[in-house]
This record gives structure tokens, C-alpha cells and sequence, in this order.
């Protein structure tokens, strides 16, 4: 069986890192001939599949660009162009790799021509305008003839396969959780005396993860924050505009901005709990892996953090009292409820089951 993995975003964060590792289980199925089309400006993808044994890879031809769903219905040439280069090809099956329901669209739309059979896995399936992406409603109007077209979903938490079902999606929808690697047994979380330290890590973009709203929330609410400080980690558009919220914060000192790390256990080991203020997520990775080692975590009440975090340990979305409120509660209780939802993740969220999941959800079904 030959299998197409294409993916021509420009962006790698959880969801390519997972995806990653579904291509390294299907390469390890001898039955299986494995073919990666990867947008070659996407450096950080094109090392990492590089890595993976016993496949082909290829440059994508096309890339998904701002307004891809509009994009589609006027120019097509890329379409025609995937259209002729799968029929060339030959797979038995296309997996498209979708951040949201626009990327890699035109791969979808493509095999669907081509008569090919076409698995969507997608990690976020919200509306653009709950996402507040510009021309949102236009843009959620113009795509729903695109959540139709792939043949089976794979998914990443029963809350996006709800979401999916309700925006009209007919077709098959597996769910396979993410999973993470075993931490290490030497990684280890301060417990310093003077203040407690919040951590913030992953991509820098206020309209998602919101770390300008963890800002305001932090400088507003001294009496919940009083003894606490704030690190934040990451790269990403909005990066001038936190340095300079952060600058203007009367508690600046008390904020640390950092880089992206490779090594995030160094980042894991200079905090006491994680922040996750999104506005919307699928099921991040930075929360099972701080879970896995303990670390209480913090979100919003929904998509992935409302369905594996402790209901206490969730606030309503964009309300600074109310993230407020859910730390001061929560926070003399998080050691007592720490180890059970430590325990989910580490029995039903590893990489070996993911893999083992991935893989059926692909070829099986």
C-alpha cells in the first residue's frame, strides 16, 4: 500500500510534531511504501521527516498561503498542478496534514479529483470566526464545502470530533490522542520558598494563545499574584508587541521573556505551573508534558485542556477575574489532584500509543 503524507504549511508546532510521529509508525510497516511532500521553506519539518527511516521524501509543490479557502475558488492552477503530480504518483491513499480545515486544502481538493482516497488529519476544526481570523464568518462561508471532501478524519480529542460532527461533517472521524515521551526521571520542579514561578511556553501570538491577556491578567491581580513570577518562553509574530506590554507592566521585573528552547526541560524545571490562557486549542503538548512531570497546569475551559484538566483548574476564556479567581482557589489543592491526572496522561497519552492508534486509524480503517 502506498501512502502520500503531504503537509505544505509553513508552520511547525504540536501538530507536525505529532504527525512526524505517525509517519515513523507507518515506515515501520514493512506493507507499507511511505512518501512525505513537505513544503521545503518549512525548514524545521523538512529536518525532522528527514530523520525518519525508510521513506521517501519530496517538495511539496504548492504551500498554503493567508486565505487559502478563498484561494482555492479562484485560482486553481496548484490544484491541477497536486492533481497531475498524484495521478503520476499513484497512491492508494493521501494523508493531509491540517492544522486547521485551509491548510493543505489544495492537496484535499486535489486527490478528491484524482479519485484518490484522502484522510484529513486536523488538529483544530473550529470556525475562523470563533478563532477571530479576519474575514472570519466570510471565510467560514466560503469553506464548508471543504469539510466534506476527504473521505475519513483523524482527529486529536473527542471535543474536536464534536466540533467537526456539528459543523456538518458527514464522513468517518477517528480519534487518536496525542501522545508524549516518558519524562525523565531526573527532571525535577523548584519549590522556592519567595515566589511561585507561572510559566507561558510556546508560540508567541496574542489572537490564540494570549499571552497579552496572561500579562494584563497578571499585572491587574496583585493580591492573587502577589508572590508569583512570570516566564515566558517562545517565538512567533507577536514577540515586539509582548517586549513592549511587558515593558510597560508595573511588574515587569517580575516577568522573563526567553526564546524557544530545544531543550525544554530546562524550561520545565523553572516552573511550578503551567498557563494555558488560549483562546482556542486542540490538545497542547506543552500541557501533557507538564502534567507528566507533575506540574499543575492552568487553562481555559475548553477544546483539549476542558476535557483532560481538573474542572477547577479551568476558567472562562478571556475573563481576567475569572483566571484570576481559578489560580487563588485552585492552587492550595494542586498537589493533592496532581497525581491522578499525572497518571492519565502517563498510562493513556504515551507515544507508543499514539503510534499503535495512528497507525489503525490510517491503514485499518
Amino acid at each position: 500500500m502506498k501512502i502520500l503524507v503531504y503537509d505544505d504549511s509553513l508552520d511547525f508546532g504540536g501538530h507536525q510534531t505529532m504527525a512526524c510521529q505517525g509517519v515513523e509508525s507507518l515506515s515501520e510497516d514493512p506493507a507499507l511504501d511511505v512518501v512525505f511532500a513537505a513544503n521545503p521553506l518549512n525548514k524545521r519539518l523538512t529536518h525532522r521527516i528527514a530523520g525518519i527511516p525508510n521513506h521517501q521524501i519530496m517538495e511539496a509543490p504548492c504551500t498554503t498561503r493567508r486565505f487559502q479557502g478563498l484561494r482555492n475558488h479562484f485560482t486553481q492552477s496548484c490544484i491541477r498542478a497536486l492533481e497531475k503530480e498524484f495521478r503520476t504518483l499513484k497512491p492508494d491513499l493521501v494523508l493531509c496534514v491540517q492544522g486547521d480545515i485551509e491548510q493543505s486544502s489544495q492537496a484535499v481538493l486535489a486527490a478528491r479529483r484524482a479519485g484518490i482516497e484522502c484522510v484529513s488529519y486536523i488538529a483544530i476544526p473550529h470556525r475562523m470566526a470563533d478563532m477571530g481570523a479576519t474575514l472570519g464568518a466570510l471565510r467560514d462561508h466560503t469553506n464548508q464545502h471543504l469539510l466534506n471532501q476527504p473521505d475519513r478524519y483523524i482527529t486529536i480529542s473527542e471535543s474536536m470530533k464534536r466540533l467537526l460532527i456539528a459543523r456538518g461533517v458527514k464522513k468517518q472521524i477517528s480519534v487518536v490522542p496525542n501522545g508524549i515521551p516518558a519524562p525523565p526521571t531526573t527532571s525535577h520542579i523548584p519549590h522556592s520558598t519567595s515566589h511561585t514561578t507561572l510559566g507561558l511556553l510556546g508560540r508567541i501570538e496574542f489572537k490564540q494563545k494570549r499571552q497579552d491577556f496572561m500579562v494584563r491578567t497578571f499585572c491587574n491581580h496583585p493580591e492573587a499574584f502577589h508572590d508569583c513570577r512570570l516566564l515566558i518562553a517562545g517565538n512567533g509574530p507577536d514577540e515586539a508587541h509582548l517586549k513592549q506590554l511587558v515593558s510597560e507592566c508595573p511588574r515587569c521585573n517580575d516577568i522573563t521573556l526567553l526564546p524557544w528552547q530545544d531543550d525544554t526541560e530546562s524550561l520545565y524545571e523553572q516552573i511550578d505551573g503551567l498557563m494555558l490562557p488560549s483562546r482556542y486549542e486542540g490538545v497542547p503538548l506543552v500541557m501533557l508534558e507538564a502534567l507528566a512531570r507533575r506540574i499543575p497546569v492552568i487553562g481555559s475551559a475548553c477544546d483539549g485542556m476542558k476535557d483532560i484538566l481538573p474542572e477547577s483548574w479551568t476558567f472562562e476564556p478571556e475573563n481576567e477575574d475569572a483566571l484570576a479567581e481559578t489560580f487563588s482557589n485552585s492552587r492550595p489543592s494542586w498537589q493533592d489532584q496532581i497525581d491522578e491526572v499525572r497518571k492519565k496522561v502517563a498510562t493513556e497519552m504515551t507515544i507508543s500509543a499514539f503510534k499503535v492508534g495512528f497507525h489503525r486509524a490510517v491503514v485499518e480503517a
